[in-house]
């Protein structure tokens, strides 16, 4: 999705943009954004004015790219299609403009000659991330909508959940056929239909592994949840599988319990919101 901070700056770009317009991203300057992508144009975007979460997405997030448990760009647009541009050229070889904080947290429209320059670029086609399943299946109870891979055309919903703050779970499953023992740490708004997903593509049946729900803590934020999740990776640093370091192995049952109910315990007891 096109991401943004707040849902006021989605609300500004909604205001901006008309079908068929392109967004192009451009690399801030400050410290988060690495040397050799500062002040250059990284990619190209179709959105639509569908509004979604980012969360949504199963998008990797590094830590730094969250404060006190919250995600730094929460809200989104629907992509109809994206675009890299392999050559990055520098902002100044597009624009003379100075952009300011419009242009950081938002959009800004770019002028007749500016525009012209970037059609020049090369683009080179990407594939597009479609929302979870949880996601698609919460967006066709709501608005009615059918199964497909392109974004629901709308104009007006403008008004989705803010799920950093919907009730969610921390949860544990056990990896049946796995040796030694092993256990996948996450966090869900239904911990049961990630399970689903899970062995859908396992495929237990034909001899994969098996994802057992295991434990589940119930939150009331999702912020929450991922705090939760967070901890217990770290209690369990020294077991995270290589591979996937959501998974800890090498553990009892007994004694990954134990440090399950001792996070919550701990968690619990902090009050922590």
């Amino acid at each position: 999705p096109l991401q943004v901070s707040s849902q006021g700056w989605r609300n500004n770009a909604l205001e901006k943009l008309q079908p068929g317009d392109h967004v192009v991203l451009v690399g801030t300057m400050g410290d988060q954004t690495r040397d050799d992508m500062k002040g250059r144009l990284l990619g190209i975007t179709e959105p639509t004015t569908e509004p979604v979460m980012s969360l949504d997405f199963a998008i990797e997030r590094p830590s730094e790219h969250f404060v006190d448990g919250e995600y730094k760009w929460p809200f989104g647009l629907m992509n109809l299609r994206a675009w890299s541009l392999p050559d990055r050229p520098l902002l100044y070889m597009i624009s003379d403009r100075k952009f300011g904080m419009d242009s950081a947290q938002g959009i800004v429209r770019l002028d007749d000659m500016e525009t012209a320059q970037v059609r020049g670029l090369r683009w080179t086609e990407e594939e597009l991330l479609q929302p979870t399943a949880a996601a698609r299946e919460r967006m066709q109870r709501k608005y009615g909508a059918a199964k497909r891979a392109a974004p629901v055309p709308t104009t007006t919903r403008r008004g989705v959940m803010h799920l950093r703050r919907a009730e969610a779970h921390t949860y544990s499953m056990r990896i049946i056929g796995a040796r030694p023992a092993a256990f996948k740490i996450g966090w869900a708004f239904d911990f049961g239909l990630r399970a689903h997903q899970f062995n859908h593509s396992a495929m237990p049946d034909l001899g994969g592994l098996e994802y057992e729900p295991h434990f589940h803590h119930r939150w009331d934020s999702a912020r929450q949840a991922y705090a939760m999740e967070q901890n217990l990776l770290t209690r369990f640093e020294s077991q995270r599988h290589p591979y996937n370091n959501e998974i800890v192995v090498g553990i009892t049952p007994e004694d990954f319990e134990k440090i399950w109910n001792d996070t919550v315990f701990k968690m619990r007891h902090q009050n922590y919101r």
